[in-house]
């Protein structure tokens, strides 16, 4: 009876071990936290010579230029991918937005910074379940460099996997939704007029089709020029929400998707927020000063993908 009540108590004591030290090691790894950018180098370089530098970078990895453009003085963006990346975003849902990635050069202080996005913090907040992004990061690493990863103190996996930036508002799979056609041929064929017709202030900088599955992503510039709507001016957008000494350029170009007979863009209050988490609602640089954003890109998204319908005041930052 002593000897059965010892391995009882010894059973019972190695259980009692094993789930410390499994709830240590989950504790830990919700501790372990992912920031939206990498910064590359920064340094004293001119920017077409940063251009050829990186232009070759590309050449020499395994990715590939989709576009590249300026979205306003002093910034440059390659837009990139590569087989491997594209077939891991076709893995899940709506994966095929984290297909593009993006490298930034951008002037600031007389210096150049080159910084580029955080794949695996991608495959977190855009739900990419059972991806692993781990080696496209490690590949970008290796083709562009490493300094640190930036953009904020940065977010739990779990944290990223339920990402808002506050209660009540959207979260990654909250779209736009935008019209729908009777079939996907259509809805492309829709979206590309829209585009030609340089009225919404939408322009396109890149098309991805997204292998095995009837969706493709378009990168989208926008501008208030042709749409009148000052809340398009992307170079305003970013002075407010990108003040910060380290630049986020890459989070540029937004993009618009053609899923099936669809067409979605993630919401404004999801898409900037993920990538600037850290601003503060109010103050000369929050989110409040982006008041009429959300609204302002609902509009145009609507306009340049053939809608009519009218969106309902009151879906700023702040309602």
């Amino acid at each position: 009876m002593f000897f059965w009540r010892n391995i009882s108590l010894s059973v019972h004591t190695l259980l009692l071990l094993f789930l410390s030290l499994t709830s240590l090691s989950l504790h830990a790894a919700d501790k372990e936290t992912f920031k939206p950018f990498v910064l590359a180098e920064q340094s004293s370089i001119k920017m077409d010579e940063a251009k050829a530098k990186v232009a070759q970078q590309i050449k020499q990895s395994p990715f590939a230029i989709i576009a590249e453009y300026s979205p306003y003085d002093d910034a440059y963006i390659y837009i990139i991918t590569s087989d491997e990346l594209k077939s891991l975003s076709s893995e899940t849902q709506y994966g095929g937005f984290a297909a593009p990635q993006r490298i930034s050069l951008t002037r600031s202080n007389k210096q150049l910074q080159i910084a580029y996005t955080n794949p695996v913090y991608m495959q977190h907040a855009y739900r990419m379940k059972n991806v692993d992004m781990q080696p496209i990061q490690e590949q970008m690493k290796q083709a562009f460099g490493f300094k640190q990863f930036f953009g904020g103190d940065g977010l739990s996996a779990r944290k990223l996997k339920r990402y808002k930036y506050s209660f009540g508002l959207e979260d990654f799979d909250s779209f736009y939704e935008l019209p729908e056609y009777d079939t996907h041929v259509k809805a492309i064929a829709a979206l590309i007029k829209g585009f030609n017709k340089k009225d919404s202030g939408i322009t396109k900088v890149y098309e991805l089709k997204i292998p095995g599955k009837k969706q493709v992503v378009f990168g989208i510039a926008m501008n208030d020029k042709d749409s009148g709507d000052e809340a398009l001016n992307t170079k305003t957008t970013m002075d407010i929400i990108d003040y910060l000494p380290l630049k986020r350029t890459a989070y540029l170009p937004y993009e618009i998707m053609v899923d099936g007979n669809k067409i979605i863009a993630l919401h404004a209050r999801f898409r900037i927020a993920a990538y600037f988490y850290d601003l503060k609602m109010f103050g000369p640089h929050g989110f409040g000063k982006l008041f009429s954003t959300p609204t302002a890109y609902n509009k145009a998204f609507t306009k340049v993908s053939g809608g009519t319908q009218q969106v309902q005041p009151g879906n700023g930052f702040i309602d």
